[in-house]
C-alpha cells in the first residue's frame, strides 16, 4: 500500500514527501533535546545568580553599607568583580526607589579620561 502509494506521486512529490518525513524527525530529536537540557541551563544560570546576590548581600552586611545612593555607588565601585557576569545590577530601598544602578554608573573612571599623552615625531623623509 505504502510503495504503491510512493510510486503513483510525481518526483518532485516524493522528494518534498521524504523531506517531510526527514525534517519531522530531526525537528523532533531537536525539541526533545531542548526540552531537556533548557531546564539545566536554567537552573545553572539561577543557581549562579542566587550565589551572586547571597555574595552581595553578605558584602553589605559585613561593610555595613547604608542603602544611601552615594554609600551604593562606593559600594559598585568597590566590589565591581562581583558583578562581571551580569549584565546590570539595579539596587532598591525597602520603598522601592531607586538607589544604584550599574547601567548609569562607570565602573571604570578611566575609560573616558580627558588627558592623553601624545608624542609627535618629526616626518621622515625617505629618498
Amino acid at each position: 500500500m505504502f510503495s504503491d502509494f510512493l510510486k503513483s506521486l510525481s518526483i518532485l512529490k516524493k522528494f518534498l514527501f521524504i523531506n517531510l518525513i526527514i525534517f519531522l524527525f530531526i525537528g523532533s530529536l531537536a525539541f526533545l533535546y531542548i526540552g531537556n537540557v533548557k531546564p539545566n541551563l536554567i537552573k545553572n544560570k539561577t543557581s549562579k545568580h542566587i550565589q551572586i546576590i547571597d555574595n552581595t548581600i553578605e558584602h553589605i552586611l559585613r561593610l555595613n553599607i547604608k542603602f544611601e545612593e552615594e554609600d551604593i555607588r562606593r559600594f559598585l565601585f568597590s566590589t565591581r568583580f562581583l558583578f562581571q557576569n551580569l549584565d546590570r545590577v539595579i539596587l532598591f530601598d525597602n520603598q522601592f526607589n531607586l538607589v544604584g544602578d550599574t547601567d548609569t554608573l562607570d565602573l571604570d573612571p578611566r575609560s573616558f579620561s580627558n588627558y592623553r599623552h601624545i608624542r609627535f615625531r618629526s616626518k621622515i623623509f625617505f629618498k
